[in-house]
């Protein structure tokens, strides 16, 4: 396994915990580091004395100009000096990997059911939808706990405004007195929405805490939701 630099060249803050690196890859470097939506980067500081070693999901669409985005979550001690990262310091990382991927039947719905962070692989998905103007049917219930917290909430919002391919509909779980929008948990109600009458022309992807995607699931499997057809992260 052979360790590449990797450059940071933007920070974005996306929410108060979330913030996004883009990262860049060095020429020689960038046929290998292709993949496709739903994949995570493995990376390192160098500078870190214990060596740890972290798995983000790409947060980006693939893209031509050698450059991956992934996204951290700044919850956390042991988190804290990855989080930290400036423009133009390097990490290191070694090529895209995982299974967690939507290459499914494109007359297939897709529906994406994630808590917090756990939406973070769904945008790369979503937003190579919108940069190839694909008419795919993709559903997103998104659930945090503020409205703050609905990480690329405006970005979402912009892709499903521009096009009635993809449907976003988030919920949150506290209180917040500003918030108009949908509140509780993924429920049944919301689940049954975005599934439709054709079970069986739906993929089902969840990502995010253990008995989130557990509760998702189940729902899903009693309104009718073949358990072949679900995919967690």
């Amino acid at each position: 396994m052979t360790w590449v630099d990797v450059t940071i060249d933007e920070v974005v803050q996306e929410t108060p915990l979330d913030r996004s690196f883009v990262l860049r890859v060095p020429r020689e470097h960038r046929a290998a580091f292709a993949f496709t939506p739903g994949q995570y980067l493995r990376l390192r500081d160098p500078r870190d004395a214990d060596a740890r070693e972290w798995y983000f999901s790409l947060s980006g669409a693939p893209n031509d100009d050698g450059t991956l985005r992934v996204t951290v979550r700044g919850r956390g001690d042991a988190v804290q000096g990855i989080y930290a990262g400036r423009v133009g310091s390097t990490w290191q990382s070694v090529p895209p990997a995982g299974d967690f991927e939507f290459d499914t039947d494109p007359h297939e719905r897709i529906v994406l059911a994630g808590a917090g962070s756990g939406v973070t692989p769904f945008r790369a998905l979503l937003e190579q939808q919108a940069n190839t103007g694909s008419q795919r049917s993709i559903w997103l219930l998104h659930s945090a706990r503020s409205a703050d917290e609905l990480l690329f909430h405006a970005d979402f919002e912009t892709w499903s405004a521009a096009g009635a391919a993809f449907t976003y509909r988030p919920t949150i779980t506290g209180e917040d007195a500003a918030w108009t929008g949908r509140k509780g948990r993924i429920d049944a109600v919301l689940l049954q929405e975005a599934l439709g009458e054709g079970a069986a022309a739906v993929r089902l992807f969840a990502c995010g805490p253990g008995p989130f995607v557990d509760a998702v699931f189940a729902q899903a499997a009693a309104l009718g939701l073949a358990p072949e057809r679900c995919c967690r992260q």
